[in-house]
């Protein structure tokens, strides 16, 4: 890839990426044959939502990967070049040119060019979008310019490092303007037309979605024709499906299912790395106990991380020391595990003085997901734990797309799980969890100071600084205690005879990266 007009900052800093994962040469690919033969998904969850301009959460990922493609793409290599071929730098960090692909075409046959870009950012920072990562965008990113045909220029307010380092803002799925205009939001997201390699053919509302191989895509055209996600919420059932051979892969088993996959020969493990970091928050307006940190510090050391993670979780899951795990750009090695010491949690409680029988709303989530496999029982553990020292736990049943208003409206209980798919930058998590202006969060975390380090890593060009900076925020978190740090997930698949091989995407658990699976014959 080339790099023009770009002083060594610059430079340094796109270099860095490349050790983060990017992979900043284009491949040429070969001739393939026509894909054939059809996958199913057995999936813990489902998300049908085809308007990536107006993402939900990392969930969405599940459809807008197959069906779109972003500047840059995730595969099993990490993030790589997509619909931007090449980019250049100015030296103050502040103008990005993207190079798009030529002879592109959308599913309906229209040409991806740069009015497409432009619409697809233009459209995330309106003013009335919805787009759960929108404030990102828009701290960043004054307008975007349409050079030429081939060219979009973003004109930044200060240096974004994180758009190339964070899923959320790189991995932005381009929508086809003239389309989209055409036929409106709501009916584009029940239909949506990509540059990807799938088109969905066909869905039932919140049970499948069909899609079928885009055999004229301009990358790696996939080797099967038919996938189908679908939505089966029991883990046992999905179990039972990829040994019955009635799927092909089994996502979120964990524990003795996990285990019974591991002992058939006829099934394999497939391990994504890293993809989910947790903590538990409070609403300190529901729980204004909270507010003293040794109330805080007792639900750490309420909390039996490791038993959680070896006999419920099956190792797929480990004990967190803070919400950057090792998969992210920021990590801080050596801050110690709080450990598990329920003594100390009632001591500290009776110390903060909290009273016994306090009651504490609790949010138990009642589907499995990338963050968290296995999240029903996890949660059902954490509230045990917690009822062991003493609280009573009012459990709030919620299913994800409930979670998801609940989070949105400001609506969190006096305990909620804070889950990150895609963990993948840890200035990201900040804004996610504890700035001020938090989408989520507004009643948890109030620290001016962790918003001033936000800000200052966001426009800072230099890796190195950017790392320090948020290795500084794990220690300062690490006394604060804000969050009670939980769990690191990898996410695990289980993969039936039928696959000869499939490799998911780097760091993520709704990127599948399905072009690459390829079945026995």
């Amino acid at each position: 890839m080339k790099f023009e007009q770009m002083n060594a900052r610059p430079r340094a800093a796109l270099l860095a990426l490349a050790g983060l994962g990017l992979a900043l040469a284009a491949t040429t690919l070969p001739a393939q044959a026509q894909p054939k033969g059809s996958v199913l998904v057995a999936t813990s969850v489902l998300s049908q939502n085809g308007d990536p301009t107006a993402t939900i959460s990392t969930a969405d990922y599940m459809m807008a990967e197959l069906v779109f493609d972003g500047l840059l793409n995730l595969n099993e290599k990490g993030k790589v070049p997509g619909l931007a071929e090449s980019w250049v730098i100015s030296p103050d960090g502040k103008q990005i040119d993207f190079k798009l692909r030529k002879n592109v075409k959308f599913h309906n046959g229209d040409d991806f060019s740069a009015e497409d870009v432009k619409f697809t950012f233009e459209r995330i920072l309106a003013p009335d979008s919805t787009h759960s990562y929108r404030r990102g965008f828009q701290d960043s990113i004054e307008r975007v310019d349409v050079v030429d045909p081939h060219t979009a220029r973003f004109i930044l307010k200060n240096p974004w490092p994180a758009f190339f380092t964070t899923a959320r803002y790189a991995l932005a799925h381009i929508v086809p303007k003239k389309y989209y205009e055409q036929v409106g939001a709501k009916a584009f997201k029940e239909k949506p037309v990509g540059t990807g390699p799938f088109k969905l053919v066909d869905k039932k509302a919140g049970e499948w979605s069909k899609f079928e191989a885009n055999t004229g895509y301009w990358g790696r055209v996939p080797k099967v024709q038919f996938v189908t996600e679908r939505l089966v919420a029991e883990p046992f059932t999905r179990y039972a499906m990829i040994e019955k051979g009635e799927a092909d892969i089994a996502s979120g088993l964990t524990g003795a299912l996990l285990e019974k996959v591991r002992t058939n020969k006829d099934l394999r493990v497939i391990m994504s790395p890293y993809t989910g970091t947790s903590g538990i928050l409070f609403n300190k307006k529901e729980f204004p106990q909270a507010e003293d940190r040794r109330v805080r510090l007792a639900v750490a050391h309420a909390i039996n991380r490791k038993a959680i993670s070896e006999n419920i979780l099956g190792g797929v899951c480990e004990p967190a020391t803070s919400i950057i795990s090792p998969g992210t750009f920021g990590y801080l090695e050596g801050v110690p595990l709080i450990p598990y010491d329920p003594a100390k949690a009632k001591a500290l409680l009776k110390e903060a003085g909290v009273k016994p029988d306090t009651k504490v709303p609790f949010v138990y989530h009642t589907q499995a997901f990338a963050a968290l496999p296995g999240a029903p029982q996890v949660l059902e553990a954490v509230a045990g734990n917690l009822e062991a020292v003493g609280l009573t736990i009012e459990r709030k049943s919620v299913d994800t797309d409930a979670w998801m208003s609940m989070m949105r409206g400001h609506k969190a209980y006096g305990i909620f799980y804070a889950p990150s798919g895609t963990p993948d930058d840890g200035g990201e998590l900040i804004n996610t969890w504890f700035a001020l202006n938090s989408a989520w969060t507004p009643h948890s975390v109030q620290r001016p100071e962790y918003d001033a380090l936000f800000k200052q890593q966001q426009q800072l060009a230099d890796p190195e600084g950017r790392k320090k900076l948020l290795q500084k925020f794990v220690k300062m978190e690490q006394e604060n205690l804000e969050m009670v740090p939980f769990l690191w997930c990898s996410t695990p698949y289980a993969i039936g005879k039928r696959v000869k091989s499939w490799q998911p995407a780097m760091g993520s658990g709704y990127y599948l990266s399905l072009s690459n699976l390829e079945l026995n014959d």
